[in-house]
């Protein structure tokens, strides 16, 4: 159990820190750079002393100036090395430490230039991959209205069978399956990994929701006033499923934040008929 839990904590610090490196803009990382490459520099002219210091090759004398000293900072960093000044004494395992940083931070700093348009050919797929879910939830809602405007239009010219009646729960069973791709669409959190949807787009898909559940108490009243036998424990429990997964769509708070508050009563106003279905049609238990 003490390993589970280790393994555990392992997996969340690393997730931590990889958190934390996506977070790291480019110009961070480069200003940080820049900074450590002149504290080296500051460092190497005020604690210069007899033993260690920095050297002139050409002169033949110790840097005098703040100036040289920051040059010779960045030609280590970068590992340039002209060799017009050299190092001696503790500045060698100094200027050797700087080495290391500086790779490392200039590691850092490249990776950062290429993910940069590696983020905007992901952000592009992520956007298709949107794209794509969304639409193929709206086209499902368009199907189940199309299906729905089909038995409509039989009971009106009298032509549907019995079979047709009873086998309206397929239709409700495919609508509710989109309601719930639906609400699991809505419910995904934007993080590095995944986009979460904008307000046009969720305007669209509350829309066909709505659209759809008209459909439905359309059909239904068509039903009552043709006195057909339509009521399968099957179907009614199917539509009173769907009528609670709409509402728990519309009090989601990421849709609720979504919507501008106007846009969002006038959907949820034509939701609310749709939550009477159960007692307007006679489907209460």
């Amino acid at each position: 159990m003490k390993e589970a839990v280790s393994i555990t904590e392992s997996q969340n610090r690393k997730k931590k820190v990889r958190s934390w490196f996506d977070k790291v803009t480019f110009p961070y990382i480069l200003i940080l750079w820049v900074c450590i490459i002149i504290i080296f520099g500051i460092f190497y002219f005020y604690f210069s002393s007899e033993s260690s210091y920095l050297y002139y090759t050409a002169k033949e004398e110790s840097v005098q100036t703040l100036h040289d000293a920051i040059y010779f900072s960045f030609i280590t960093a970068t590992t340039t090395g002209f060799g017009d000044i050299i190092p001696h004494g503790k500045f060698k395992s100094l200027a050797i430490i700087e080495v290391v940083f500086g790779l490392l931070l200039l590691a850092l700093v490249t990776s950062k230039l290429v993910s940069i348009k590696q983020n905007a050919i992901i952000d592009e797929l992520y956007d298709l991959s949107l794209t794509e879910k969304t639409n193929r939830l709206r086209s499902s809602f368009l199907i189940f209205r199309q299906n729905l405007n089909r038995v409509i239009s039989k009971i009106e010219d009298e032509t549907i069978s019995k079979r047709e009646i009873a086998d309206l729960y397929i239709y409700f069973s495919s609508f509710e399956d989109t309601l719930e791709q639906t609400l699991s669409l809505i419910d995904k959190q934007n993080n590095a990994l995944t986009k979460g949807l904008d307000p046009v787009t969720t305007e669209l898909i509350l829309t066909s929701t709505t659209g759809a559940f008209e459909k439905i108490t359309e059909l239904l009243e068509i039903m009552n006033q043709k006195r057909l036998n339509w009521r399968r424990d099957l179907t009614i429990d199917l539509i009173k499923k769907c009528i609670q997964l709409n509402e728990q769509i519309f009090i989601n708070k990421k849709i609720v934040m979504l919507l501008n508050q106007q846009k969002y009563e006038d959907l949820s106003e034509r939701k609310n008929s749709f939550t009477k279905i159960p007692s307007s049609f006679d489907l209460e238990n």
